[in-house]
Parts: C-alpha cells; sequence; structure tokens
C-alpha cells in the first residue's frame, strides 16, 4: 500500500467471514453461540471475572454472552500478535454488552448474522 503498511485480519465460522484492513494493527474474529456443553468446557480457561460474570447468566443467555467473549478475545490476540498459544485467560474482556476497555487499543463489537458473534480490535485509537 503506498504511504505505508496494510495490517490485515480474517475470520470465519462456518459460513460467515469478517475480514479487516487498516494502517495500524487490526483483529477481528467471528464466532458461532456454541452448544452448552462448550460453554461448560471452556469456563474455566476464562478470565476469573469473566467466568463469574457468565456463570450469572441464565444459560441461553450464558451462550451468546461467551459468543461475545471469545469473538473479542481473540480478535484482540489477533491484533497484538500473540494468538490463542498462551490461553484465553487474559485479557479481560468483559461479557457484557459493551466490552471493556484495553488500554492502547479500541475493542468493540460488530455487527453479525442471527446466531454469531463477532468483534474488531485496533491499535492505537
Amino acid at each position: 500500500m503506498a504511504g505505508g503498511a496494510l495490517h490485515f485480519s480474517l475470520s470465519h465460522s462456518e459460513d460467515v467471514a469478517n475480514f479487516a484492513f487498516a494502517r495500524v494493527p487490526v483483529g477481528v474474529d467471528v464466532e458461532g453461540i456454541p452448544s452448552a456443553a462448550s460453554v461448560a468446557d471452556v469456563l474455566t480457561a476464562l478470565h476469573a471475572a469473566e467466568t463469574a460474570e457468565l456463570t450469572v447468566h441464565p444459560e441461553p443467555d450464558r451462550r451468546t454472552a461467551l459468543a461475545r467473549v471469545r469473538s473479542r478475545k481473540e480478535a484482540y490476540l489477533k491484533a497484538t500478535g500473540i494468538g490463542l498459544a498462551l490461553g484465553v485467560a487474559d485479557p479481560y474482556v468483559g461479557s457484557a454488552p459493551d466490552p471493556a476497555r484495553l488500554p492502547g487499543w479500541t475493542l468493540t463489537d460488530i455487527p453479525a448474522p442471527t446466531g454469531y458473534a463477532a468483534a474488531l480490535a485496533l491499535r492505537g485509537q
């Protein structure tokens, strides 16, 4: 790209795909709403505060909230270049409708089809 580097990220889940392009490090992720069994498998791997938040949700809401957490966390970890190799406990991104603030980053949920959650992370915003 003339005048500077182009950063990109892509993600897919089944037949849904997201692409992100930016002049700064960027990460995007899309996640399908997980099964109840998947929620139980993942809870203990998350940040302790996220696990606590998720366990207070009724089961159908817990699945949607976990998809939010996973898409946010994976978008951020892609943008930083860390990836999933070190686990998903950190950083704390929260399960609430609005993501937690991450210093030096913009983390936001982006539109996704029914049955999915998606997020975008941009450095320095």
